[in-house]
């Protein structure tokens, strides 16, 4: 046997090993279920003092600019799941009766009494991956996993009335892991989380007042002590809050209604995504078993052509060189419509986009504009807090340079 022929023939086996391989697994498929996990509901009332807040912030959409063409992201797309993905995490949380308010955030924030900041892995309305991290006032870590979900066809038919939200199994996973995290809790470490978010909430107002009250270790923040009742700074504090939470408040109806409005066009969406993932998956396997039987019939026929006794079963074997190199180009031709397919689902997210609207609202007196940029507005709010309490009581803001090092140097 010649040496081209040899090869020939390893490589005619190792291939046919290869697709036998392949095929064997496209069969390997499991039936999903739809809302197969229920979050757990509260089945007695919780004492007002043990219901913490919870506070969700935009997620990081996972990209960075600029976007590769064939990653698959789209943008638009993520931008407007990174509120709304918060947003379907907020109506499950609330519907437990579990929590205090719940509230979309534009960022984290640090005197929030439960915390809770994500970040978008992969989402392309079949497959749904988040890495979700909830860490209360005081430091402690309540989760910090990845949580993943794949859709049902059934979530995207005509036929299935429910209107769950094709990933609700995930949000629920996510809600019963916080409440698991909450029953290791005792009532005493529930309210200190309450009152260890107060005092850093006012010691980022003013450290001068209030940062000997907390008691700070490795990032984990603890009472020291408590100002005394009827304290005055402790009430202008409150006052202050107050008027935070009606911000806070409006923000939080803003991504509310954000969250309804892209519903219908953001359901459409993933709803074509998901047919747009499957074909996508239909002519990856089509075409690498195309490519795979070609390159086997390229090598049998260089192989049958080697071993060939007579010109018919040469030229028969050369057939095979032929009928092979066919697959190969139909299988490329395959790949070639991904681009196809790519290109729709780009059509799509651009048409998402282009319904999300800035919205304006009017707060003691100060315009904001909430859109890309709620996030600087919501600090330029805070720092404006702060000057209002600075100036109700003539102490220092925190970060503020009065002076003091100024004179140790004298």
């Amino acid at each position: 046997m010649s040496t081209s022929a040899t090869i020939a023939k390893v490589l005619s086996l190792s291939l046919l090993i290869s697709l036998a391989g392949f095929m064997s697994g496209c069969v390997n498929q499991s039936v999903k279920h739809v809302n197969a996990t229920r979050a757990v509901h509260a089945e007695k009332e919780i004492p007002q003092a043990e219901l913490l807040d919870v506070n969700i912030a935009v997620f990081d959409p996972g990209y960075t600019e600029p976007v590769e063409e064939d990653s698959g992201i789209f943008p638009q797309v993520r931008k407007a799941e990174s509120g709304f993905i918060p947003y379907r995490l907020r109506e499950t949380l609330q519907s437990t009766g579990h929590w205090g308010p719940v509230r979309v955030v534009p960022s984290p924030n640090t005197s929030s009494e439960l915390m809770i900041t994500g970040k978008i892995i992969e989402s392309n309305g079949r497959d749904l991956e988040l890495a979700v991290k909830a860490v209360d006032a005081s430091g402690r870590v309540w989760l910090d996993k990845t949580y993943d979900e794949t859709a049902a066809s059934l979530s995207y038919s005509d036929s299935d009335p429910s209107n769950i939200d094709p990933f609700q199994d995930l949000y629920n996973r996510i809600a019963n892991d916080l409440l698991k995290s909450r029953k290791d809790l005792s009532s005493k470490q529930l309210r200190d989380i309450r009152t260890v978010a107060f005092l850093r909430f006012a010691d980022d107002l003013s450290p001068d007042a209030f940062e000997r009250y907390l008691k700070e270790k490795n990032g984990q923040y603890s009472v020291r002590g408590l100002p005394a009742d009827g304290d005055p700074n402790v009430q202008r504090v409150q006052a202050i809050r107050d008027r935070d939470y009606r911000l806070v408040d409006t923000l939080d109806q803003h991504y509310y209604l954000f969250g309804e409005q892209i519903q219908g066009p953001y359901d459409e969406w993933r709803a074509a995504s998901y047919q747009e993932a499957k074909n996508l998956e239909k002519v990856r396997k089509e075409a690498i078993g195309r490519m795979v039987a070609g390159a086997v019939g390229v090598a049998a026929g260089i192989y049958g052509a080697g071993q060939a006794s007579n010109g018919a079963e040469a030229a028969a074997a050369y057939s095979g060189v032929i009928g092979g190199g066919y697959l190969l180009k139909t299988g490329i031709d395959k790949f070639g419509e991904k681009k196809l397919h790519v290109e729709a689902l780009k059509e799509l997210g651009e048409s998402l986009s282009s319904d999300l609207k800035p919205r304006v609202i009017e707060l003691e007196g100060k315009t904001i504009t909430l859109s890309g940029s709620a996030e600087a507005q919501y600090q330029e709010w805070r720092e404006l807090l702060k000057k209002i309490y600075a100036n109700e009581t003539g102490l220092p803001p925190k970060g503020a340079d009065d002076g003091s090092a100024a004179d140790k140097d004298r």
